[in-house]
């Protein structure tokens, strides 16, 4: 059996659609498109463990998807699912390029300047048009580092670490 925790989450189960037990679902993804090429997913939450369930389709729109599971005949069943997570296994994921990083693996890795100083931890990845910002926090300030290769110089998931080489002024700002 699945644990949540071994589960990668991908979006959040917000309402029913319909009387056929559709579910409008909200991406963490970058867009609603990328839950397309799942058959399955688990949904976790509400108390429930993480159980597997049948895509029958998909319909994506620019700000969410619209979920048909094949066990779901009617409202009834998928009612009980609203405000839960919509999960799959790590091997599932998409295949990232070297320079590509699941946002999750980001989270909590160290943060440090060329030079060695220690600036925190990664606390929050802010997903903009042109670029990310990573957020690091050490409690007594917060950084907001824009990842660009300018300024990011190295990111070792494996070891936890990022190297960054901060931009002239930016601590002015903290």
């Amino acid at each position: 059996m699945e644990t949540a925790d071994s589960l990668i989450e991908l979006a959040r189960i917000v309402k029913v659609i319909g009387l056929k037990g559709e579910l409008k679902v909200l991406p963490f993804t970058r867009t609603p498109q990328d839950l397309d090429c799942y058959s399955t997913f688990f949904i976790a939450g509400n108390e429930r463990d993480p159980v597997e369930y049948r895509v029958e389709s998909i319909r994506a729109n620019p700000r969410f998807a619209v979920i048909k599971f094949a066990e779901f005949e009617g409202i009834e069943d998928a009612e009980p699912f609203i405000g839960c997570e919509l999960l799959v296994r790590r091997a599932q994921l998409r295949k990232i390029e070297e320079s590509e990083y699941f946002i999750r693996d980001l989270i909590g890795i160290r943060v440090h300047t060329q030079k060695g100083e220690d600036l925190g931890t990664l606390t929050d990845v802010i997903e903009l048009p042109s670029h990310d910002i990573y957020q690091v926090g050490s409690g007594e300030s917060e950084l907001l580092i824009p990842a660009v290769s300018d300024y990011i110089l190295d990111i070792d998931v494996e070891h936890g670490r990022m190297i960054v080489r901060l931009p002239e002024g930016l601590r002015d700002l903290a």
